[in-house]
């Protein structure tokens, strides 16, 4: 009993000397005042940080749950308080670099993006300038700040949704140069379209040395060698207008991911969308149809649409759904009336579309010829036939070709000769549509040879020779010559020069003969194609 009561005594006294500690007021205190407060009351702490724009930066905000000003707490415990991080002053960077502004904000923790802008009152790659905000500023909690860079240089201009041909023409006029593009393949985006800079940025400096790479988006399909394509175009008589869409593949298509693009009269920007529609089978055709179109041509129609009013110089296109074109009549921004009044069938070894219009790959015929619309490949004529109703017309008339069986009395030139009955001397034939080297006074290259070709068809034994007349360009030249076409067996001599590179093609697209339904001018452009692919006589 005796030893129990002193070790009561100690503890009676132990407690009777504790201290009770209660949580402090620490509203409107800092985060060095709140910790030094409790630092004296021997108090552990933690310091955490709440964003809080109703309490000054740098203050007091709470304590943690279930804490509260008064409670009592007692030695050991470990107390959370809340001190408002509301942002960072942003610091005085002027005369600063562009280095030296990266350390200073990094050691703060200030979130930023560099533009650049021209400040001739500074250095390149110095500071310019804070966005929105001046040195002394609080930038707010989680707040990313525009530093202003000084470039005095071409900054690399903002592409976005600009194709190949628009990037280059802003990069011109930012008088970037030294520039190239790379492909990524994505057929989600349209061919062309600008994807981004490599490792730089819209609005960073134009390095002035070394090539600025510039990424476009490619299609796969692009280069198939089969795809949709346009394969007859009608510029018809009146409001007649029509294209025909051949599907070469092996596939049913879905025609509802293709439309039509009109750009009219030299216009960058779509003028008219025309939705395709329907399922388009292997080897079928779809023929689309202005509405307002004649009875005979809207019978050939699978579609209709009162947009499909284009004119000669309108461009064309075909185009995917991600609005990338796989074919097309002519090129944007194109103001020439090329294919016009006319009937228009792609050849028969085309099997995709083009990107870039080639007219080679077309063959004309009149507008009337609608007969080939819903069939494809069509098989263009080789040659064309004389035609002898003509004989029953007087020669030389103004509305109707004439014509009339004669014998050669002299040949002059490649290009001129003399027939009876009533070409002769001072009226003798000058051949239409061609223009030979001559041989007199002074023989130029190839004229011998022309007269000689020439020769060589009229003169041979039992030859059949009829001349005609054209009327839409007169029977008779300023010099009293004759103007006309000489059939030679069944063959236009006219015709022959040309295709065999004796002459260049001479013929003016103001005839409307026409033969095996094209336009004879369609037949001469032939025929000197044909020369040059060749490389005959005055093309070799």
């Amino acid at each position: 009993m005796r030893k129990l009561i002193p070790m009561v005594l100690l503890i009676l006294l132990l407690t009777g000397c504790s201290k009770d500690i209660f949580l402090p007021n620490l509203q409107g205190k800092t985060e060095e005042q709140a910790i030094t407060e409790l630092t004296e009351l021997n108090l552990d702490y933690e310091v955490l940080y709440e964003f809080d724009l109703s309490i000054p930066h740098g203050e007091f905000i709470r304590y943690e749950s279930g804490f509260a000003t008064g409670k009592k707490v007692t030695s050991g415990e470990t107390i959370k308080i809340y001190i408002a991080d509301n942002g960072t002053t942003l610091p005085t960077l002027a005369n600063k670099t562009r280095d030296e502004v990266i350390t200073i904000l990094d050691n703060l923790g200030i979130d930023y993006d560099f533009v650049y802008e021209n400040n001739f009152a500074k250095n390149d790659y110095d500071f310019s300038r804070y966005m929105g905000y001046v040195a002394g500023d609080l930038l707010p909690h989680g707040t990313e700040v525009k530093v202003y860079i000084t470039w005095n240089g071409s900054l690399l201009p903002d592409l976005t949704n600009l194709l190949k041909r628009e990037i280059e023409a802003a990069l011109e006029y930012d008088f970037i140069s030294n520039y190239t593009f790379e492909y990524i393949e994505n057929d989600e985006f349209q061919q062309d379209l600008f994807a981004g800079y490599k490792n730089l940025k819209t609005g960073d400096p134009a390095p002035e040395s070394g090539i600025i790479t510039v990424y476009l988006y490619l299609n796969s399909f692009t280069d198939d060698t089969e795809t949709l394509f346009i394969s007859k175009y009608l510029s018809g008589e009146g409001v007649n207008r029509a294209i025909e869409i051949y599907n070469p593949t092996d596939a049913t298509i879905d025609l509802s991911n293709y439309h039509i693009a009109l750009f009219m009269d030299g216009s960058y920007e779509v003028t008219h969308r025309i939705q395709l529609s329907g399922m388009l089978e292997s080897k079928g055709t779809h023929v689309l149809v202005y509405r307002g179109s004649s009875q005979s041509l809207r019978d050939k129609a699978n579609q209709e649409s009162s947009l499909l009013l284009y004119d000669g110089n309108d461009v064309v296109q075909l185009r995917y759904k991600n609005n990338t074109y796989i074919d097309t009549i002519y090129d944007l921004g194109n103001m020439l009336f090329v294919m016009w009044n006319e009937m228009f069938i792609r050849e028969e070894a085309v099997t995709h579309g083009v990107r870039t219009f080639n007219l080679s790959e077309w063959v004309a015929y009149v507008p009337s010829f609608i007969t080939p619309f819903g069939e494809h490949p069509f098989e263009k004529p080789e040659t064309f036939d004389m035609n002898l109703t003509y004989l029953n017309n007087a020669w030389g008339g103004t509305t109707v070709s004439g014509m009339v069986l004669v014998t050669v009395t002299g040949i002059n030139d490649g290009d001129t000769a003399s027939f009876s009955p009533g070409f002769e001397g001072t009226s003798r034939m000058r051949f239409l549509g061609v223009d030979t080297p001559e041989t007199h006074p002074i023989v130029e290259p190839w004229g011998l040879e022309a007269k000689a070709f020439t020769t060589s068809y009229l003169s041979k034994p039992g030859t059949t020779i009829y001349v005609q007349s054209d009327p839409f360009l007169g029977a008779t030249e300023t010099y009293g010559r004759s103007l006309g076409y000489v059939w030679v067996d069944g063959e236009m001599l006219n015709y022959l020069l040309v295709k065999n590179g004796y002459s260049w093609n001479y013929l003016s697209s103001n005839t409307k003969l026409v033969y095996n339904n094209r336009y004879l001018y369609r037949w001469f452009q032939d025929a000197q194609k044909y020369a040059q692919d060749n490389q005959l006589g005055l093309h070799s």
